[in-house]
């Protein structure tokens, strides 16, 4: 065979391994481009909140005050002292010294004297010679008149005898079940293999009601959320479920998370550009009731005053307190950057340039860090070969449609409105741009073809 002949099998046997290898990297711009909304066209809808402008609610919004007057209600235990009736006693004998009850519970009630009388359903109390007595709602002094009256309106004691003891000797207490979910770990340091270890935890307490509240619930479990858990409280509110109506309540429960508002005909292109109505990207947060579900944010805009009333962060009996993981927070990469999921920030922005070094890769090494997906062709960047520079942000809509977002890394750079946040969910694409690719596809060639030619003359 002539020499020709060989040198010109050898050009395409090179020519061939060349093709071959960027086609395996799977991230060639040019067999297999990506399309995409450059940064600067895209809706400031789609661009993402600065969590960092956010600021903490004060936490004294999430305390019930405590109550000048103690308001009597169902589970109270009273402390009742009436001389000669409770307990009773011969008139000619000397009547028995009342008992002391101390208060063991950790409480912050004084002893109180007398025999306990339980505040039963409706405010009754039963009390010996008097029939049912409603003491619900009154203060202590007002239940003490009360049942001072009833006994003087039968004769059974006169103006002259000892008035009775009423005194509160055990608070009523409301019963809590709080569950709190946190999400740990995401990535290790390479970003190789991802984890979402979870670790739920479940709490039954019981609180006075004047301290049945968002705050001390938080304070009694852990406290305030970590920065595995979201900055969001959510109140079930079981206590106010009608029965009758439980399964509809939960059917509108399982149906109301966030949804989409129909998108307008024609918005989104073949290359999601042209977008021009905001209505696309509306996201109405699905509520049942007011008074069924409440949720209470911990971190707000700047600027924004917190409307949290007091029945908002009030707990009653059998009520359930959720707070939430932020397992769903993370975002993803592929393309010439290694595969993995990286768990977002909770309280600072993250960019496009910081999850890039998040992600292990600098500007100068994004693809020579690659794993399978750009590995074969990052080396030649060390050759003097141009570094990948286009990044592909898949960004989900809340609808579940997904939206390519294009973002040129030089000009992120040198531009900050183009260096853009991360948000939860995205999917971070690294690319060649189809010049930088036949750039390192004509080094490759010379020094696959070029130097043994070199050499072989």
């Amino acid at each position: 065979m002539s020499k020709s002949l060989i040198k010109t099998a050898d050009v395409i046997g090179s020519l061939i391994t060349l093709t071959l290898l960027i086609v395996s990297t799977g991230c060639t711009a040019v067999l297999t481009p990506m399309t995409g909304t450059p940064v600067t066209r895209v809706p400031d809808e789609l661009l993402g909140i600065r969590r960092s402008e956010y600021v903490p609610v004060p936490v004294v919004m999430l305390a019930r005050p405590r109550p000048e007057e103690y308001i009597i209600d169902d589970g109270d235990i009273l402390a009742v002292y009436i001389r000669g009736i409770l307990p009773y006693s011969d008139p000619g004998s000397v009547p028995p010294a009342p008992p002391v009850n101390f208060n063991n519970g950790g409480g912050t009630l004084p002893p109180s004297i007398g025999f306990p009388i339980p505040v039963q359903d409706k405010g009754i109390v039963n009390l010996p010679l008097l029939a049912p007595v409603s003491v619900k709602g009154l203060t202590v002094e007002q239940a003490r008149d009360k049942i001072v009256d009833q006994y003087r309106s039968k004769e059974i004691i006169r103006t002259t005898d000892e008035a009775p003891i009423v005194s509160i000797m055990k608070e009523r207490e409301h019963n809590i079940l709080v569950l709190r979910a946190q999400a740990n770990g995401g990535s290790d340091r390479t970003g190789i293999t991802g984890r979402n270890d979870q670790a739920s935890t479940g709490f039954s307490i019981d609180l006075p009601f004047y301290k049945s509240d968002v705050l001390n619930a938080l304070t009694a479990t852990g406290g305030l959320p970590g920065v595995n858990e979201k900055n969001e409280v959510t109140i079930f509110r079981t206590s106010k479920i009608p029965y009758d109506r439980r399964n509809e309540v939960i059917a509108q429960l399982m149906a109301s998370g966030g949804r989409c508002q129909p998108c307008v005909t024609g918005c989104f292109g073949e290359t999601n550009a042209g977008i021009g109505s905001s209505s696309c990207f509306a996201y109405t947060e699905g509520m049942v009731e007011d008074e069924i579900v409440t949720r209470i944010p911990l971190r707000m805009p700047p600027g924004q005053t917190p409307v949290i009333q007091p029945s908002d962060i009030e707990l009653e009996d059998g009520d359930i307190v959720m707070v939430e993981s932020r397992e769903t927070e993370f975002f993803y990469t592929g393309g010439l950057l290694r595969g993995g999921q990286y768990l977002l920030p909770r309280d600072y922005d993250l960019d496009v340039l910081g999850a890039l070094a998040i992600a292990g890769s600098g500007l100068t090494s994004q693809s020579g860090q690659s794993d399978g997906g750009g590995g074969g062709m990052g080396g030649l960047s060390g050759l003097g070969g141009p570094s990948p520079s286009l990044l592909y942000i898949i960004r989900k809509l809340p609808c579940g449609r997904t939206y390519n977002i294009m973002v040129d890394i030089q000009q992120a750079m040198n531009d900050s409105s183009q260096n853009i946040l991360v948000q939860p969910g995205d999917t971070l694409i690294l690319r060649y741009k189809p010049h930088e690719e036949l750039t390192n596809f004509g080094i490759g060639t010379f020094f696959t073809f070029g130097i043994r030619e070199l050499f072989r003359d």
